[in-house]
């Protein structure tokens, strides 16, 4: 009976940590992830390159690859009722959880008046991906920080 409650357990716990390890990829998709600091939101977003359609692809000089991945940053400014797209200064780094750490060289795009940031980065293994952005608006001193996680899977 010991045995058998252990292997319940064990299993619950497998099935548990499996619907965890699911719950990211729901709803993942074209909403970018975004941080509220007062009048400004900061909008963020990574994915694989390999997710790109081939003509955005080559609109920004992008390679599609399951092994590279595509950091978005963009940063909304707040006043009177209404909101409008902003530059700012972006630095952006990524590291695994194997502790490889790397910066990511961002590159400011615009399109419409809407200015945005992207920046690519190589994609080591299958794994969970932490990045640390710091922002600062056009006009402001101090950088606003967002930190996220992005799992990837390569083939």
């Amino acid at each position: 009976m010991h045995i058998a409650h252990k292997l319940g357990v064990s299993l619950l716990a497998i099935l548990l940590l499996l619907v965890l390890l699911l719950l990211p990829r729901i709803g993942e998709g074209a909403q970018a992830n975004s941080q509220d600091f007062g009048d400004f939101v900061v909008h963020y977003n990574a994915i694989s390159t390999d997710r790109l359609v081939d003509s955005m692809a080559r609109q920004y000089h992008i390679e599609r690859s399951s092994k590279r991945g595509l950091l978005n940053v963009a940063v909304e400014h707040k006043h009177d009722g209404t909101a409008s797209m902003v530059g700012a200064q972006i630095s952006a780094d990524v590291s695994d959880l194997t502790g490889h750490h790397a910066p990511i060289s961002m590159r400011e795009t615009s399109e419409g008046g809407d200015v945005d940031y992207l920046g690519e980065f190589p994609l080591s293994g299958s794994g969970a991906y932490i990045f640390t952005v710091k922002v600062t608006p056009q006009g402001n001193s101090q950088p606003f920080v967002v930190r996220f996680n992005q799992d990837y899977v390569i083939d």
